[in-house]
């Protein structure tokens, strides 16, 4: 085992030693929204070497509220620590900062029209474009993120206070927007408890797919906020006693001596400890239902050598590295045609995992999405056992 560390190690040092550190990147980009009628800057963190790891595909945590850049930078700080460095995102942050042209607030984005006169005069005129902040999320930044970088199909939204609410209220919704919603102590009791009985209320046979929900709260409704805390508990407690739903996983955590702002980084952890312990191995291997013609080729080093495929499907062997031998087509080329589901993934062996191929371009296994383009070709650098 402390072989095998110290071999990656040294592969890693090498690599970038090589072809030079790409040190993990954060953009800032404006998107000129139709929907809101306003330009908004999100902000997009690629993990290490992302230009160079062209074999790779990731999927995306999306976190709201990233006005306060602190909710961002703990989210992509935290989940190298939180998977031992094994597991690599794409991060989005979705702000929501004030407009002072416009006397357009984060609060504009989060709540949806409020009916009760207490929550009115609380909120003003800074609620009520919950609809539309919905759609400039589905249909203006999701598809930029997946237009401009290599993107899986599993999406996590994180959210804290009234952006917890939203994610929330994203899910009531329409629950297939993403795969997993982390609601860190959100307001579930304006307008009379609207968000609490939407949840209660809602018809949970919509979720026909693997969907992960974590709840948690701080110590509001203990000193202060008083409302909150009938509200959550009779969320709470449907959960815990009504739901009968196998494809929603719920958690729920209670932080009671965290305040509302410090109990980010306690509920942050936890549910991604959960996720990565119960739930991201069950959308991993969530493969598309229809097959895609596809022609793997890759280029070898040596022309003696004999080459297997092996992946995620029973196409691919199934993570056996001796079963499905490719084509020699020239001396230094092999391919195979195949038919996969997406997103594959994949190594190339000589017929046991002493001899796994590095692969120019890719850390771990090679992903592809045949849904994409039906042909790829990659080329062998090197073997373990070299």
């Amino acid at each position: 085992m402390i072989r095998t560390i110290a071999y990656i190690i040294l592969i890693a040092f090498y690599t970038s030693t090589l072809l030079g550190q790409n040190i993990a990147r954060i953009e800032n980009i404006k998107i000129t929204s139709k929907v809101l009628e306003q330009e908004r800057e999100i902000l997009v963190y690629t993990p290490i070497d992302y230009d160079w790891r062209v074999n790779e595909y990731f999927n995306v945590i999306y976190v709201f509220d990233c006005q306060n850049r602190e909710f961002f930078d703990y989210t992509s700080s935290m989940i190298s620590f939180l998977t031992n460095n094994t597991k690599f995102f794409i991060i989005v942050g979705i702000t929501s900062p004030y407009n002072e042209k416009l006397d357009y607030a984060r609060n504009n984005d989060l709540l949806p029209i409020l009916k009760t006169e207490k929550s009115i005069d609380r909120y003003g005129k800074y609620s009520g474009n919950a609809k539309n902040f919905f759609k400039y999320v589905s249909t203006e930044v999701i598809p930029y993120i997946d237009s401009h970088y290599r993107t899986l199909n599993n999406r996590i939204a994180i959210g804290h206070s009234l952006s917890a609410s939203f994610i929330l209220y994203s899910f009531i919704k329409d629950p297939t927007l993403f795969n997993n919603y982390i609601a860190i102590s959100p307001n579930m009791a304006y307008d009379n408890n609207k968000l609490a009985n939407q949840l209660v209320r809602f018809d949970y046979s919509k979720i026909t797919r693997s969907t992960y929900l974590y709840l948690s709260n701080a110590n509001e409704g203990i000193n202060y906020w008083q409302e909150w805390k009938p509200a959550r508990e009779k969320v709470y407690s449907f959960f815990n006693k009504s739901l009968k739903n196998r494809n929603l996983k719920v958690h729920v955590n209670e932080f009671t001596d965290n305040n509302h702002w410090n109990t980010f980084p306690p509920s942050f952890n936890r549910a991604f400890n959960l996720y990565f312990k119960e739930i991201s191995e069950l959308h991993e291997k969530k493969l598309s239902e229809k097959e895609y013609d596809v022609t793997i080729k890759v280029k070898v080093p040596n022309k003696d050598e004999t080459i297997y495929i092996t992946g995620n499907q029973g196409s691919l062997g199934s993570w056996n590295p001796n079963k499905i031998k490719m084509d020699k087509i020239s001396d230094l080329e092999r391919e195979i045609k195949i038919k996969l589901k997406s997103p594959a993934q994949f190594k190339f062996t000589r017929g046991d995992w002493n001899t796994e191929a590095e692969v120019i371009g890719t850390y771990g296994n090679i992903t592809i999405k045949p849904e994409k383009k039906s042909d790829f070709e990659f080329e062998i650098e090197n073997y373990l056992d070299n």
